[in-house]
């Protein structure tokens, strides 16, 4: 089968692999459509830590082939999508009700082969049979898991103030869907480009503005201040910028919660003011996964049509491109990609 695999940094490449073999209460699936992450390309340029050769790719919607031993007949032909991480439910993490923490973590396309392949492998207890749900929503069920997992450190259902976005990329829109769906709150955006900060404008953000990425930006920070007197009170960071998140500090008004949502660069340091923290009561959060109960959330979410975020895909490719995607050598997409093994488009009718 053809499939992309992670051989080391920088190093990303279309192969033959052989078709797996399912095992205990494994099944086999017909990959249909796999999401383009931006933590795929994190892995790519070396910011997370994936031992090769893999198969990338965690954002899944397939049909069951084959099942392994102990798995149930009854799940083949089956459309499904995947929840891709496994967690123990015994460390330390998992007993105190923080399995996105869990310290034996698994999950496709990290620790184990993903969907950026013809067929790959997953658990029974990691599939959802899709009902009601077509296959281009349901390839976002772990990216909004996310979004969801994260939001509800904020409790962000109770928040009525204004709420900034910084980032108005494919998780900033997503993140704004969500807010916009489930809160009365005003929600403006903030991006480098003018293109996406109109998108988001389009999806039902109040306003927005278009930032440098490095430097100053007094006009912009006089515009926010006037749109929200005081500051924020609450501001989510989905890009991972030191700048970024001290604009945020800057920003956030007093007793005001800043979440970090972002991939960082690990080796990106950030200077801060403890007093600027502590005489205004900033409250730092952050979030890097996702957890059963907002998986969970997240079906819930698709299946009622709550919010629609097929909006946000920009384009549809093949796994013989994705190599020249993730390494940055094709042409950059404001919106989600999505890879279609085979260009089965029968399936996505």
């Amino acid at each position: 089968m053809q499939s992309v695999v992670f051989f080391g940094k920088n190093d990303i490449r279309l192969t033959e692999s052989p078709v797996p073999t399912p095992g205990r209460g494994d099944v086999l699936l017909k990959v249909l459509l796999a999401g383009v992450c931006a933590t795929d390309r994190h892995i790519v340029e070396g910011h997370f830590s994936v031992r090769p050769p893999r198969i990338l790719g965690h954002e899944i919607v397939g049909v069951v082939e084959a099942v392994g031993p102990g798995a149930a007949q009854e799940w083949l032909g089956k459309l499904c999508g995947v929840r891709p991480a496994r967690f123990c439910g015994s460390c330390s993490m998992c007993q105190i009700g923080e399995p996105q923490l869990c310290k034996n973590f698994e999950c496709l396309g990290n620790t184990r082969d993903g969907g950026y392949a013809e067929y790959t492998l997953a658990q029974t207890a990691q599939l959802v049979h899709l009902e009601n749900i077509k296959p281009e929503a349901a390839v976002w069920l772990e990216p909004l898991a996310c979004v969801l997992q994260a939001l509800e450190k904020i409790d962000v259902s109770q928040k009525r103030g204004p709420m900034l976005i910084l980032g108005a990329g494919v998780l900033g829109k997503l993140m704004l869907q969500v807010i916009l769906s489930t809160t009365r709150a005003q929600v403006a955006v903030i991006d480098p480009n003018a293109n996406k900060v109109a998108a988001a404008i389009e999806l039902g953000a109040h306003t927005g503005w278009t930032i440098p990425r490095q430097g100053t930006a007094p006009e912009t920070s006089t515009e926010l201040l006037r749109w929200a007197p005081g500051g924020p009170l609450v501001i989510i960071d989905t890009t991972g910028s030191p700048e970024a998140i001290q604009r945020a500090i800057d920003w956030a008004s007093p007793s005001g919660r800043i979440l970090l949502f972002g991939v960082s660069d690990p080796t990106a340091m950030l200077s801060i003011s403890p007093h600027q923290i502590f005489s205004k009561e900033i409250t730092l959060l952050a979030s890097s996964g996702m957890s059963p109960a907002s998986f969970d959330a997240a079906y819930a979410m698709l299946r009622s049509e709550q919010i629609d975020p097929t909006r946000l895909v920009s384009l549809s490719i093949g796994l013989d491109d994705l190599p020249a995607y993730l390494l940055g050598q094709a042409p950059k997409q404001e919106g989600k990609i999505l890879v279609r093994p085979g260009f089965q488009a029968e399936h996505l009718k």
